[in-house]
């Protein structure tokens, strides 16, 4: 008879090989997210293989992101036993992360999804940080008609998309509340812009994801959410998914 102590060792043996074995076969720098058996989010794991299955493909290269479909799954759960709001994403590009959204928004509810569908405008990009022409033109290659499959395959129950500048788009919805709002705007000015339309219309419970708050690439994320919160005693918490993401949920009594 095999001892426990024995077991505990082969079973640690055991966990050291399949860890050097994914470390051997994985992209560097990659981490794969271990769920527990019985672990409630296990089944989303189907989502984030196909999250990076998509990702990829469109990069080029192999990129992994399983915690990111993860924390989106969670928020989702969350706002989704709220009483009443919408969903919104600001800079839906392609449509991957509003595909994520819409299939598990709360019943009766509806997608905003604002982009210019043709890059950034003009008028965002001041910041000089910008100045190389590959940055200044970056998410041209998307469109309507991409967006439109990528999230439903061509459905239009629940989305509603909201083509142009922003905040001029935002126009018609002034006493919409919401309950889930991704911003994906990499720059200081358009997330500024989407905080002070949106923070104000969070419901109790609403909850607010700033993607790109521990990039590189774009540290004016970071910059525009921690000056907004701040100025309000607010901390926003840093989610681990691949390029940062911050989250901030409406409490009671929360300065607008």
């Amino acid at each position: 008879m095999i001892g426990r102590s024995t077991l505990g060792a082969i079973r640690r043996r055991l966990g050291r090989y399949r860890s050097d074995a994914i470390s051997a076969f994985s992209p560097p720098g990659a981490v794969d997210t271990d769920l527990a058996p019985g672990h409630p989010m296990l089944k989303s794991l189907a989502a984030t293989r196909a999250y990076n299955g998509a990702r990829s493909a469109e990069a080029g290269k192999s990129i992994r992101d399983a915690n990111r479909v993860l924390n989106f799954h969670i928020a989702l759960d969350l706002v989704a036993k709220l009483p009443a709001g919408d969903y919104a994403e600001l800079g839906t590009y392609r449509g991957l992360t509003a595909s994520i959204i819409w299939p598990r928004m709360a019943q009766g509810s509806t997608l905003y999804c604002f982009d210019t569908f043709e890059g950034f405008d003009e008028r965002d990009l001041a910041d000089d940080r910008l100045a190389q022409p590959m940055e200044r033109a970056a998410f041209r290659d998307t469109s309507l008609e991409i967006v439109r499959k990528q999230i439903s395959n061509g459905k239009d129950e629940g989305l509603a998309f909201r083509v142009g500048f922003f905040p001029e788009t935002f126009a018609g919805l002034e006493d919409s509340r919401f309950r889930l709002v991704h911003i994906d705007m990499d720059l200081a000015d358009p997330i500024t812009a989407a905080l002070e339309t949106f923070w104000p219309r969070m419901v109790d419970g609403g909850i607010i994801l700033v993607h790109d708050y521990r990039s590189k690439r774009y540290p004016m994320a970071a910059e525009a959410v921690d000056s907004f919160f701040a100025a309000r005693g607010i901390v926003a918490w840093p989610l681990n998914d691949r390029l940062g993401t911050a989250m901030i949920m409406r409490q009671p009594g929360m300065p607008g």
